[in-house]
């Protein structure tokens, strides 16, 4: 079995540790990881920089850090190969009304690009305004304040944003690898704002994503970050969801969501011992 980590930042993203990329190369080979995706959040559209609201000068990488980015990757690529398979990457923001600018990032670095994981960090309020929703509790309860009074409206406009995003990739050269990032990242603060489990709608949209990524062959990112946040306790997706992506027949990647390098392969005993679970769920149910 392939062991991989397929979700990583450096320091590029401004909300992680200054340690080289190269220390993450390295702690990834310590571990016996066979193949690591490097996935910086790309620069963000210019017209939403200028726009947003709340705190982003570290969301994300900066424009003028690309190629600097994407040579850094590359020169390890090679340097690393004979070590472990590099994947050069981003972790692609999808932010409604600013599609063409990011359609337009995809197609200029198209040729660099191995695998992306695409993930909302930002989606629009009852009032059409764009907010982020895992920077901090207050900044969600700024922007969402009538949302988090009918928690299931909030679940429903993210996931809602998240259909959006899976028909919005479409259509990228088949030779990048397209994966789902955390996509029940919108329970980050779930302990912090008492948040109750999705109700039966919601899980009825979910499976409907779930079907849309099996039908694309889209994988589902399986990001072990959310079990040691304060409010979480638990991967992204949670382990219900991800069993039924499992059964669907839609690869689960595991990823770190690393940004120190000691977070490379976080929580991997714990994802795989899922992965075996859910393994030995469908051999028992076919027996």
């Amino acid at each position: 079995m392939l062991k991989k980590d397929g979700h990583t930042h450096t320091k590029w993203s401004h909300h992680g540790s200054n340690q080289s990329l190269e220390e993450y190369i390295e702690r990834a080979i310590a571990l016996g990881f066979d193949e690591y995706t490097v996935s910086e959040h790309a620069p963000l559209p210019l017209d939403f920089l200028k726009n947003s609201i709340g705190p982003i000068d570290d969301s994300a990488m900066h424009w003028e850090e690309l190629n600097d980015y994407q040579a850094e990757v590359t020169r390890l690529k090679k340097k690393y190969a004979a070590k472990i398979n590099i994947k050069q990457g981003f972790e692609i923001d999808y932010i409604a009304d600013y599609e063409p600018q990011i359609r337009a990032f995809l197609r200029d670095n198209s040729d660099w690009i191995d695998e992306i994981v695409l993930s909302v960090h930002f989606m629009k309020n009852r009032a059409g305004q764009l907010y982020g929703i895992d920077y901090s509790p207050e900044l969600l309860a700024e922007g969402f304040k009538l949302e988090l009074a009918n928690p299931q409206e909030l679940f429903q406009r993210y996931y809602a944003t998240l259909a959006q995003s899976v028909e919005f990739i479409t259509g990228l050269p088949q030779n990048i690898n397209i994966r789902i990032g955390h996509m029940t990242l919108i329970r980050k603060y779930q302990k912090y704002f008492d948040l109750p489990d999705f109700d039966h709608k919601i899980y009825s949209t979910i499976r409907d994503i779930l079907e849309m990524l099996h039908n694309r062959h889209y994988q589902l990112d399986f990001n072990a970050a959310g079990i040691s946040k304060p409010y979480n306790g638990e991967p992204y997706p949670s382990l219900d969801i991800a069993k039924a992506a499992h059964e669907m027949g839609i690869t689960l990647v595991y990823g770190s969501d690393a940004h120190q390098v000691q977070d490379v392969g976080q929580h991997f005993d714990i994802i795989q011992q899922a992965m075996q679970s859910f393994d030995k769920i469908v051999h028992d149910e076919q027996a």
